[in-house]
């Protein structure tokens, strides 16, 4: 099961699901933004449908997944004229690339999710968690 990583308000939700679409791709893309919300309550990109993570060892809005963790946690990259809107940002990689993050917490996807849905890198080494879209409260 996800742990529950509550970056976001219910109401910033909607701004997801008015961004779903679909293809057959599964590589990241700077189209994958506004990221959608699966039926499990699970971030995921709209393009691929791949689930999205977030890394505890990351500062705000700066990412601390480099080289060899880059590739095997591809960032949600973000095209060179992406702003930021909402609870999204845009920040930049050391490397120079654009990469989105939530609530200032860049996004990733895991190399080892093979079929949209796929959640196999939540809780991997203990920092890596799936985002999860926090229940609207009653």
């Amino acid at each position: 099961m996800i742990k529950s990583t509550a970056l976001m308000t219910t109401a910033a939700a909607a701004v997801f699901l008015a961004g779903c679409a679909s293809t057959s791709s599964n590589a990241p893309s700077a189209s994958d933004m506004p990221p959608a919300v699966n039926a499990g309550g699970i971030m995921v990109g709209t393009a691929n449908r791949m689930t999205l993570y977030t890394f505890d060892k990351d500062g705000v809005n700066q990412s601390n997944c480099n080289d060899q963790c880059a590739v095997n946690w591809p960032p949600l990259l973000a095209s060179s004229s992406d702003v930021g809107r909402g609870d999204f940002s845009v920040l930049t990689r050391a490397a120079g690339r654009k990469q989105w993050a939530l609530v200032g917490t860049p996004m990733y996807f895991w190399r080892k999710d093979v079929r949209p849905g796929d959640t196999t890198g939540d809780n991997v080494n203990g920092t890596w968690h799936g985002v999860r879209i926090a229940p609207k409260q009653r």
